[in-house]
């Protein structure tokens, strides 16, 4: 086993919001064991957000990294076949990382490395937070998608736009939907 070369410092959610969609309740409650709900069609949106380096700390360089997801239920005429969740779900979390030196080539790639590996450790931790909440609603539980956030990169041509009040105080690097 190796370590990481971006360490983890601190997690934290600025508010986790999940409830019941009445318009979307399944017929019957599911049974858990022998059904379970996917996320396929479902609008999942998402915003990055990363702040500001510190990088002058001894160990390296911090980042702080913001996360939403938002499932809103929304309908989209873009979307063909949209499909609905029985919840509407709003999360948002944030995390100090640390990219040690070692790690550090030139400091565009500590921030990709930060910008990307911080929002999948961030997703885990708001994935695990709605399974936890859902596994006691009525409706049963969910897991959110697994995801990846490599199109993040600075280098593969993501674009930066303005603060959003998702992650404020942060540039937000893109806004997703999955």
């Amino acid at each position: 086993m190796k370590a990481s070369p971006i360490q983890l410092l601190q997690l934290m959610f600025k508010h986790v919001k999940v409830e019941l969609d009445p318009e979307h309740l399944p017929a019957e409650v599911p049974n858990p064991l022998t059904s379970v709900f996917t996320f396929d069609g479902v609008g999942v949106h998402s915003e990055v957000g990363i702040g500001e380096p510190d990088p002058d700390h001894e160990k390296g360089t911090l980042f702080f990294v913001g996360l939403r997801v938002v499932v809103d239920n929304v309908p989209d005429p873009e979307r063909l076949e949209q499909k609905f969740a029985p919840y509407k779900v709003d999360v948002a979390a944030e995390g100090v990382f640390l990219v040690p030196k070692s790690a550090e080539q030139q400091p565009e790639d500590a921030e990709d490395l930060a910008v990307v590996n911080g929002a999948s450790m961030l997703w885990s931790a708001v994935r695990e937070q709605v399974s936890m909440l859902t596994s006691r609603m009525r409706a049963g539980p969910v897991v959110l998608p697994t995801v990846q956030f490599l199109d993040l990169k600075k280098r593969n041509g993501a674009s930066e736009v303005a603060a959003s009040p998702a992650v404020a105080a942060k540039r937000v690097r893109r806004s997703a939907k999955t």
